[in-house]
């Protein structure tokens, strides 16, 4: 009878067992365990697999089964680690990044949970089936049956959601039909729709062909270009005009690590700069490689067409900092201290204007010898002093360096933080420090002495004066491994303060201020224009001069998410919060106000990489 009963169970255990894995991916990632809108369209995923398996014979049948299961188990715990990491869904189009996710690999398993090979036992509950003498004959018209009212009862359920959702409406990138045409949030697209429909919707994203765009959106996106956030001079522009500019991203820089007896030089420049303590660094595809594109062009990179750095590389930029400070005679070089096929940067570098990508093997940097970690950070001194040697100072110069020294992983054994952990460790201030926050300090000091290298040498050089030197980080310090390190550090890790990092303008001649102004990484273009008076009247910006006035400024977030100095739109959880006293109703006004522009920025700066904008104007 048993057994009898078993012939009947292998298609209701196939279900069963994909479910399991979408609990496992929401319970391992705080999402809600069951949405009916979502258990219907994994209704719809399990229809189409059901519908290839009826095609196999009874051997095939088996083995597709527990390829399946695996795949999918293997991909949910992949998705589950990943979140727990990144705070976001990874799609396929990340696999062009692969080589750079595998050289942190062993940081990533710090994080993970021996709860996760919960994700075994799906697979093994398949195999011991698949081995078992049960046999498993199809009833094709019970099953047809069967499916064509589910499919009816999902297309009742997709007619309803089209019609329930206003698309014209200012809100409606609040509704799932919005969410659903463009898988724009990730998360919240798993949580809303299931695993079943975000792995077929990713897929179709990923091998999605890049395509021309047709007449009619060409003069939607020069409508857009024409009219988008040109602003009027103000006390700021053509300040530094003339003067040379060194532009430092510098790795997980956050500021707990402005430090007066441990990073001085930072110190310094925080206080006799302009320090901007409302500076966030919002994270797309890749944190850093992305931090890179923002700054330098002001556009929001790629969402749905993978990472930008390696499908637009071939892109034109007559837009980008490099090639405005060149059309004006400055000399235009980036730095850094690793690979140059890293994030694809010599490419891209090369498509911003840049006349050379200095990477470790043009600056002739060397790593530590026997060095055991996956990674292996040249010193930010030995950069800085590199830069020094290759900089021609006959002319005005543009330099663009990227920093590593403050990349994970936060570990004693890195041999280049010895000497600053010795330091920390006998200043009684820091002794009962967790051990990974002072790694992250002993790395920050590395910025902070490379920092130092920078100062005197262009002060030996006579160039301190004529320098203005702009420092920001890239993104937060993820990567931190130890919850009372992330609590020390990060304060609140679920929190949209957590994306705050420092932005600091620095020269002689400015005297130290903080600016309340809030502000991001697409800020940063447009307010190195206005200060050094470059003409960018042609081209839309996604931020806008700090400077400037009467501005409603806003942080946007690839998910959609939303910062104002009056709300906080969180696209994942659909709500909306007042900040700074803002009650509810007023909440619900600014965000009105604000949404069309940032729904506006996000399309069709998509069809600007698509169309390749501006190619003719080179």
């Amino acid at each position: 009878m048993i057994k009898k009963i078993l012939n009947y169970f292998d298609i209701p255990l196939l279900f069963l067992l994909i479910i399991t894995n979408e609990l496992l991916i929401r319970y391992f990632c705080g999402l809600e365990l069951f949405v009916f809108q979502s258990f219907l369209y994994d209704i719809f995923f399990f229809l189409f697999l059901v519908a290839i398996l009826i095609l196999l014979n009874k051997m095939w049948r088996k083995i597709a089964e527990v390829i399946i299961i695996t795949i999918i188990s293997v991909y949910s715990f992949a998705q589950s680690f990943h979140y727990i990491f990144f705070k976001t869904f990874f799609s396929f189009r990340k696999l062009t990044v692969g080589g750079e996710l595998a050289n942190v690999i062993g940081e990533i398993f710090d994080k993970f949970n021996p709860l996760f090979f919960l994700f075994i036992i799906p697979i093994i509950i398949m195999c011991l089936y698949k081995t078992s003498d049960y046999e498993f004959k199809f009833k094709t018209k019970i099953i047809s049956i069967i499916s064509l009212c589910l499919l009816g009862v999902l297309g009742l359920n997709g007619i309803k959601l089209y019609l329930s959702n206003d698309y014209a409406s200012d809100k409606s990138w609040q509704k799932d039909y919005y969410l659903l045409s463009w898988m724009q949030n990730k998360t919240r697209y798993l949580d809303r729709f299931g695993i079943g429909q975000y792995i077929y919707k990713d897929i179709c994203l990923t091998f999605k062909p890049v395509q021309e765009l047709t007449e009619e959106e060409k003069v939607q996106v020069d409508e857009f270009v024409d009219n988008y956030n040109d602003v009027e001079t103000n006390e700021m522009t053509g300040f530094f005009e003339g003067k040379n500019l060194i532009v430092i991203l510098c790795e997980s820089f956050d500021e707990s690590a402005i430090l007066s007896d441990l990073t001085p030089t930072l110190y310094k420049l925080q206080n006799e700069g302009y320090y901007f303590n409302n500076y966030y660094a919002p994270i797309y595809e890749v944190a850093t490689g992305d931090s890179e594109f923002i700054s330098q062009t002001g556009m929001v990179p790629s969402i749905d067409y993978g990472t930008t750095s390696y499908t637009f590389h071939l892109n034109h930029y007559p837009n980008a900092l490099a090639n405005l400070f060149k059309d004006e005679g400055y000399k235009v070089n980036s730095f850094h201290s690793y690979i140059s096929n890293f994030y694809n940067r010599e490419a891209i570098h090369e498509s911003f204007g840049f006349e050379t990508f200095y990477d470790m093997d043009k600056l002739n940097l060397k790593r530590f010898e026997g060095y055991k970690e996956t990674i292996n950070w040249i010193k930010d001194e030995e950069l800085f002093r590199a830069m020094l040697e290759k900089t021609d100072y006959s002319e005005p110069f543009y330099n663009f360096v990227i920093t590593a020294s403050g990349h994970m992983p936060y570990r004693s054994s890195r041999k280049e933080l010895e000497e600053n952990l010795e330091v920390i460790n006998a200043n009684p201030k820091y002794q009962n420090l967790n051990n990974e926050v002072k790694n992250y300090y002993a790395a920050q000091m590395l910025l902070d002495q490379g920092l130092e290298v920078l100062i005197e040498g262009l002060e030996a050089k006579g160039e301190l004066d004529d320098t203005v030197i702009v420092l920001f980080g890239d993104h937060y310090p993820y990567g931190l491994s130890n919850e009372e390190a992330i609590k020390y550090l990060l304060k609140d890790e679920e929190s949209v303060e957590v994306y705050k990092v420092p932005l600091i303008i620095y020269n002689s001649e400015l005297e130290g201020r903080i600016d309340n102004t809030i502000c991001s990484t697409f800020d940063l273009y447009p307010t190195i224009a206005n200060l050094f008076n470059l003409d960018t009247s042609a081209y839309y910006k996604a931020g806008y001069d700090i400077f400037a006035d009467n501005i409603d400024r806003f942080v946007l977030f690839e998910d959609g998410s939303l910062l104002s100095e009056y709300i906080y739109y969180d696209s994942g959880s659909n709500t909306i919060t007042g900040l700074n006293g803002v009650d509810d109703d007023t909440a619900l006004m600014f965000y009105n106000e604000i949404a069309p522009k940032a729904q506006d920025l996000l399309k069709y700066s998509q069809d600007i990489l698509l169309s390749d904008y501006y190619r003719d104007e080179e």
